[in-house]
Order: C-alpha cells, then structure tokens, then sequence
C-alpha cells in the first residue's frame, strides 16, 4: 500500500538502503571493525552549548553514511565533516534565537511540527520493535530459505590450468590423461600466477557467475570429470571440476538486519490502523472528511422494452462456486529510501 504523502513524516524510520532482502545471496560486505567511543563525551561546544559524539553519529546515520549499530571514528574525515556541519547548524539556530525568530508564530508552529515528527518516528520505532521477537524473524528467515533453495543453482569448485598455446595445452591435457594429478600440474605448468601454487583451485562459482566458456564447463562436466581444452581472452585452459553442489543461502546473521528492517516497516500500516481507530479525527476541510457527500439527483429511468420469456430448453452457464485464486506475496525488499515512502511489498527472491 502506498502511504503517499501521509508517510513523509515516517521516512527516517524506515531507511532501510539498499538493502533488499533482493540480492542476498551475493558476498556479504565485511563486519565493520569494532570501534571504542564513548558516544557521550563531547565533540564540540559552541558557545557553551554542547555537541556530543552520539549527535554526530546519529546524523551520519540519518544520511546513511553508517548502518544502525555502527560506530563513526571521531579521528576520521566524515565525522570531522558531519561535526563542522552540526556546528554550523548550532550556529545558525544561535542567531534565529538571538534575533527572538523562535518566538514567531511561522517559527513556533514549524518547531510544533519537528517535534511531532520526531516523536512521531521515534513511538514508531519503539513499538514495531516490541512486536518483532526471535520467532517472527526466524519464520521470515526460514520462508525465505524455503524459497532461495527452490530457485538456487548448482555451483562447482573448479581448478584449471592456464597455457600461453594450444600446443602446450594439449601436451598438458595428454599428461592429465596418462594419469598426471591435476593440482600438482598446475603448480609446475600452469601460467596463472593468481592461482597456480592453489593447484590452479578458483573456488566456488554458478555457470550465471562464470564467463561463457566456464560455464559451459560447469553445465557441461560432471564432478570429478576434466573439460576439453579451450581458448579465451586469457589464453588456453583445461578445467577440473571439483565438486558439484547446491548453493548455499545465505545464513540467518547475515541477514537477520534486512529482515528486522523489513519487518519494522511491515508494521508501520498496522500500527497507524489502530492509532486511528481508537482516534477522534475529523478533516474539516478534506472532501472525504469534511461532510457526507450529496447524493446525486434521482431521474426516473427509462420504461424498459418488453423482454422474451426464457427458452427452458436452453442450457444454463456453469457458475463456478470457487473464487479466483489469490496470488501469494513474493518475499520482502529492502528498496532504497525515499521521500514518500511506500510499505515494502514483499521482494523478489534473491538470485
């Protein structure tokens, strides 16, 4: 459902980046390393007026320099930017006060609407919060598994080995048939310094990962079996095939904070729905909400034409008696944040 312009108030809760739960079954970015701050020593004062380490990171994290839980270096170039902004900020509002514009009434009014806003986010977050518990977030968890593993392909771990020449390719592939051991040839004759003392090893990879020529390997070779020679832009391989394997989903930790996001946003709808339900709210000045509308004028309708009695012979249309099948909810998104905010509609799954 879309919230339209209802919701801009509510965006800062639910910037949820671009994490989608679409996406998740690529490399997870590595753990930001802990970092020790004392988020309520001070980074500054203005005037007497203090701004502390937790206002810096707090802004940084309201435009998405840092994910919720992260931690901003108070050595580091963003914090010292966000921290002259701030300041900047203090600086100004200083001024407003001091030429008394906090006592206009424009300015007390936008100031009434800041703070309700700002509440407003903040009793959201709290009871969205209250309502996720380890059970919802592992149902999620376990639906999204449920459907990853319908749809993830197999993935192979592959070895091969790099040749300047068909020539020497294919006294490399005559060795490897008379029984030579693929690792140990790749270490003394394979020209992929990257992977040569590995034993020529390249990992896991999905024929969608893979160049063209690979993944003809992978669809094309069974586990355990050595590939023709072939030729690319590197130059002239011959490619073992390791293993052959399901694709693994990604696990619960890794995104346990996509789902949390996701499911804080599902919640959104239905707490408005009780907040307004137990409300009195009336638009004084909205057609849906100011008074019932006027009906429209009754005009008599026109004498119908003489119709002819049905034929009893003639056959009835079947009526079906069971309703249309409803489509079932793809999984959640993360989409990136914006203006309005629409509630997530369950993403597609993950590739």
């Amino acid at each position: 459902m879309a919230f339209g312009s209802r919701s801009r108030w509510v965006t800062a809760l639910f910037l949820c980046g671009s994490v989608a739960l679409a996406g998740c079954g690529g490399e997870e970015p590595p753990e930001p390393a802990a970092v020790s701050v004392d988020r309520t020593a001070e980074a500054a004062t203005v005037n007497g007026q203090i701004i502390y380490v937790a206002d810096v990171e707090m802004e940084a994290r309201m435009k998405g320099l840092i994910a919720e839980g992260e931690t901003l270096e108070p050595s580091s170039v963003e914090f010292d930017e966000i921290l002259d902004q701030l300041i900047e900020v203090k600086l100004l509002s200083m001024e407003a006060v001091a030429r008394g514009l906090d006592e206009d009434p424009e300015a007390r009014h936008r100031l009434e609407t800041a703070r309700d806003n700002i509440l407003g986010n903040i009793v959201l977050e709290v009871i969205a919060s209250e309502r996720i518990d380890e059970a919802a977030i592992r149902k999620m968890y376990e639906t999204q598994v449920e459907l990853l593993e319908q749809q993830m392909e197999n993935e192979a771990r592959l070895r091969h080995i790099l040749a300047p020449t068909k020539d020497a390719i294919d006294k490399i592939a005559a060795e490897l048939k008379a029984g030579a051991d693929f690792a140990v040839t790749a270490a003394r004759r394979s020209t992929d310094e990257a992977t040569r003392m590995d034993g020529g090893d390249l990992g896991y990879m999905t024929a969608e990962d893979a160049s063209p020529e690979f993944a003809r390997v992978i669809r094309d070779v069974s586990q355990g079996g050595i590939s023709r020679p072939f030729e690319d832009a590197q130059g002239w391989h011959i490619v073992k095939v390791e293993e052959v394997r399901k694709k693994r989903p990604p696990s619960i930790e890794e995104l346990r904070d996509r789902i949390e996001r996701y499911l804080k946003a599902q919640q959104l709808e239905q707490i408005l729905t009780e907040l307004r339900a137990d409300a009195s709210i009336v638009k004084r000045n909205s057609p849906h909400g100011a008074r019932p509308a006027q009906p429209a004028p009754v005009r008599p309708a026109p004498r119908p034409a003489a119709e002819p009695a049905p034929d009893a012979s003639a056959p009835t249309p079947p009526v079906s008696a069971s309703p249309p099948p409803v489509a079932t909810p793809p999984p959640p998104s993360g989409g990136t944040a914006a203006e309005t905010r629409e509630l997530p509609a369950p993403a597609p799954t993950p590739q």
